[in-house]
């Protein structure tokens, strides 16, 4: 039986003056059988935002749950993981409520939007486990801000975030039309990436507003990517998931 720990740790903001009633984070840490991976998760609470007992606990148990099921998919993924949650007010909706990022090798941050339809809950329920799959694949692969294992250009950053959508999308039924669809002349879209400088504006090619109007270019361009190669090849998520950005792209035809 899988032996669980959860450890939760309550540090309260104090000066010599006085103390204050806000919280800093909560950990709770989940330790497997045999001692070989950890998991643990910090709730950032700050005044005017943060997490009721429940939403943290169902938070902890999506959180738990994800991890068990991708460390079965992905056996190379790193024995230390840390996962952020925060709680934001802005509005994230097309993405079902919550937004991540793999900040670090073994370190993600997830956020989640108190103002989704139903609150913070309803975002967990909505897309919380389909950003773990997403960004715990970041972390299997080494596509982070810090420590990243590849090199710089937009169609590197396609390829692994199109792995990345494809593999969270396979193994949770989860997929967000209005923000990962591609257009039927997606292929051409492709040729405009690979023709831009390495240096070219992260955010106004993968998940900003391009000036001609179109949004999350690179994204959508990455699912496209990762389809193709899928069909030309016969290879599935996983298989695709070992080769390198240039490997995939090969097999894409460009």
């Amino acid at each position: 039986m899988k032996k669980i720990l959860f450890i939760s740790l309550w540090l309260v903001l104090s000066s010599q003056a006085s103390c204050s009633d806000e919280h800093l984070p909560v950990k709770s840490t989940g330790i497997s059988q045999d001692g070989s991976s950890s998991l643990t998760i910090v709730f950032e609470d700050g005044e005017e935002t943060g997490f009721s007992d429940d939403e943290k606990q169902l938070i902890t148990d999506l959180i738990s749950d994800a991890e068990e099921e991708v460390r079965a998919l992905l056996p190379t993924l790193p024995d230390v993981i840390e996962v952020t949650a925060m709680a934001i007010d802005r509005n994230v909706d097309i993405v079902g409520g919550v937004t991540g990022r793999a900040n670090a090798p073994g370190k993600v941050q997830v956020e989640l939007s108190s103002v989704f339809r139903g609150g913070i809950s309803a975002a967990a329920h909505s897309a919380l486990s389909s950003t773990i799959f997403h960004e715990f694949h970041h972390l299997d692969r080494g596509w982070t801000i810090q420590g990243n294992k590849f090199g710089a250009g937009i169609p590197i950053a396609a390829v692994n975030e199109g792995l990345a959508s494809v593999f969270a999308e396979k193994y949770t039924g989860v997929y967000f039309e209005a923000a990962y669809s591609y257009p039927e002349d997606a292929a051409e879209w492709l040729q405009e990436i690979l023709a831009l400088p390495v240096d070219a504006d992260y955010s106004t090619w993968m998940m900003g507003e391009h000036p001609d109007g179109r949004n999350s270019i690179g994204y959508r361009v990455g699912r496209y990517i990762v389809h193709k190669a899928i069909e030309n090849s016969g290879k599935n998520i996983l298989e695709l998931s070992s080769l390198t950005p240039e490997e995939i792209l090969g097999l894409v035809g460009t």
